[in-house]
């Protein structure tokens, strides 16, 4: 596995035909010499079996030796889709999957890898197999074998093939797929969104049209799958498809099966628009009843009506089709906007996780943030102001200058509850702290006694920065909102006391909101529960989101995705002073949860929320702080 910067010093390596020395590269990466040196130890392995060496020669320095750059050149933009390691495990999974009969050194040629490396690899590939009920046999002279069901083989590369990440050219050169059997593929499915009256995405139909030439060749080779009676529907697929089994076999059971089957398939396709009314499709009936549930509840929690909002029902229908579908058949989706979700809608995030865990279904947190996406834009669209924001305008300067500011404002999404307009002299006496948000002003110049009100100086004009810097704080203030009224509904004891991993609240001081995450974490990176990577990707989070995960006054909630988890487990650190957290939007913040959480099901969040929203327990903590810190100086 090659960094970015490992595959750039790779690439120098075969473009210079002399020695560089290891202080040159250092000064050309912008790293230290044994950053450099640690690099190339990777890169000796990774050249290991590639007919490849790095000449080390102290005093000259570095210098590659290769008979073939080409394919070392190759091999650099295959590791483009292989940095990840799930996608690298994905794609030898596949490959074994899809070819008959493979030997180590086939795996090892086609992926650039040593004969370690391969068998080192396949103890992980075993694993992903052993989800599918699937097993790897390893015989002498003959070479590795999948054994298994058909339907988990057809569920294992369906799954694997609409992956993020899986490289479709690939698998297409294994499968040295003929143009006629592409068209074929393509009519297929060009007949069933007409007969479905929906449009799968883009991304969706190239893995879908090399699904079905593969099915297609597994059923011609009379590899027949079964579907259980209680999965199956009358009329599942007619079309291209259904002639393709007529004419294949008159086993009525084949067909059924097959048919059911496809059926299956692409209800779990992406689809980007529709025809229909999903509650109309009669073997949707399920899935409205546990989207109208969910719908319903979420409209009493915050008071809004959603139920209204056919499109949000159809597209949370259609959505949950698959979703179920995937929950029978074991396997999962990618969502590359998870930890996003919920940093940016947790309160959404935690009502579904919620509501759909009342009702029996525990859903992995892919599926849940898809789900509070789709009932978030639902809430835009519904152009409720309950949860808005409460903004007073100062101006100073006239009409023409708090015309054109309003009209700018108006067109802002989510929005804002404008209270008034008030010129600077007004602003003391119309001021209310428990009413306002934050204060929109034109003018230098601030009321005194504002300063625990966040006040924001624009143009009338509301340039691009600008807008951004309100629009985040808005959405920020929405997401508090609404994460305070779930609180309220569900009325959880506050006074209980979350589980920390180690159960003590740490202390520290800093100023810098980078260093003060990595004190946080440092506690669950000593006992083993984060890698390294964790506190980078949390600061990175910050970077990109923002401020919203400060969810609480001065509490700010931080985590990243949980490939660096080891352990679940969270951390509690209490800053001596208040520090300026974050670039974007910065707030002042005196307490940093790490959480480092692997799933959507652990409930430690909301526990820790409610925790420490009672305002008693929050300046009790503090409190303790001061006598402790006091007791020791």
């Amino acid at each position: 596995m090659l960094s970015t910067r490992q595959k750039q010093l790779l690439a120098r390596l075969i473009e210079s035909e002399q020695f560089m020395t290891v202080e040159f590269l250092a000064k050309w990466l912008e790293v230290s010499a044994k950053t450099v040196r640690n690099d190339l130890d990777t890169l000796a392995s990774f050249l290991e079996g590639r007919d490849s060496l790095l000449q080390r020669v102290p005093g000259k320095g570095v210098q590659l030796v290769t008979d073939n750059e080409e394919k070392l050149l190759e091999s650099l933009e295959l590791t483009d889709s292989l940095l990840d390691r799930e996608v690298q495990l994905t794609m030898i999974s596949l490959y074994l999957l899809l070819n008959n009969k493979v030997t180590i050194q086939d795996v090892a040629d086609e992926f650039f890898l040593s004969r370690t490396s391969v068998q080192h690899l396949l103890r992980e590939v075993e694993e992903l197999f052993d989800q599918y009920n699937l097993q790897l046999s390893k015989e002498v002279r003959k070479g590795l074998f999948v054994y298994g069901t058909e339907r988990s083989k057809r569920k294992a590369v369906f799954y694997w093939l609409t992956r993020q990440g899986t490289n479709l050219d690939t698998l297409s050169r294994w499968l040295a797929i003929a143009s006629a059997e592409q068209e074929l593929a393509e009519e297929w499915i060009d007949i069933c969104e007409q007969e479905r009256g929906v449009a799968y995405s883009e991304d969706s139909r190239p893995a879908l049209a090399i699904y079905l030439i593969w099915w297609k060749r597994r059923v011609d080779g009379m590899h027949i799958v079964f579907v259980p009676k209680k999965q199956r529907i009358a009329n599942p697929v007619s079309g291209g498809v259904a002639t393709y089994l007529n004419q294949l076999s008159t086993d009525q059971a084949l067909r059924v099966n097959e048919e059911n089957f496809i059926h299956q398939i692409f209800d779990q396709i992406k689809v980007v628009k529709y025809k229909f009314e999903a509650n109309d499709l009669d073997h949707y009936q399920k899935e409205y009843t546990f989207c109208r549930y969910l719908i319903d509840q979420i409209s009493s929690i915050l008071q809004v009506n959603l139920s209204a909002d056919r499109k949000l029902n159809n597209d949370l229908i259609y959505h949950v089709k698959a979703a179920f579908l995937r929950i029978e058949e074991g396997t999962e989706i990618d969502n590359p906007y998870t930890e996003e979700i919920k940093i940016r809608f947790r309160a959404i995030y935690e009502m579904v996780h919620q509501i759909t865990l009342d009702i029996g279904y525990r859903l992995i947190a892919a599926e849940v943030a898809y789900l509070t996406m789709h009932i978030s834009s639902a809430l835009e669209r519904s152009n409720s102001k309950r949860y808005l924001p409460n903004v007073i305008v100062v101006c100073t300067t006239g009409l023409a200058t708090s015309s054109i500011l309003m009209t700018k404002l108006e067109h802002i999404e989510p929005g804002f509850n404008l209270l008034r307009i008030v010129h600077s002299q007004e602003l003391e006496q119309e001021l209310d702290p428990e009413e306002i948000d934050f204060i929109l002003t034109t003018s230098k110049q601030a009321a005194p006694n504002i300063s625990d009100i966040k006040t924001y100086r624009v143009s009338p004009l509301l340039l691009d920065d600008e807008k951004a810097k309100i629009q985040h704080e808005a959405h920020k203030i929405v997401n508090r909102k609404q994460l305070q009224r779930f609180n309220q509904v569900y009325q959880q004891p506050r006074s209980v006391v979350p589980t920390l991993f180690d159960e003590q609240i740490h202390y520290h001081k800093s100023q810098d909101w980078y260093e003060a995450i990595a004190l946080a974490a440092q506690p669950l990176l000593q006992a083993g529960y984060i890698k390294q990577g964790y506190i980078q990707e949390m600061i990175m989070s910050v970077e990109r989101n923002g401020t919203y995960m400060v969810f609480l006054p001065k509490v700010a909630f931080v985590h990243a995705h949980p490939d660096n988890v080891l352990k679940e487990g969270i951390s509690m650190t209490i800053f001596d002073e208040e520090l300026v957290f974050g670039s974007k939007n910065p707030e002042k913040v005196k307490i940093i949860i790490v959480l480092a959480i692997k799933e959507s099901h652990n409930q430690d969040f909301l526990q820790l929320y409610r925790y420490l929203e009672n305002p008693e327990v929050f300046h009790q903590l503090l409190n303790d702080r001061k006598e402790k810190w006091r007791k020791k100086n």
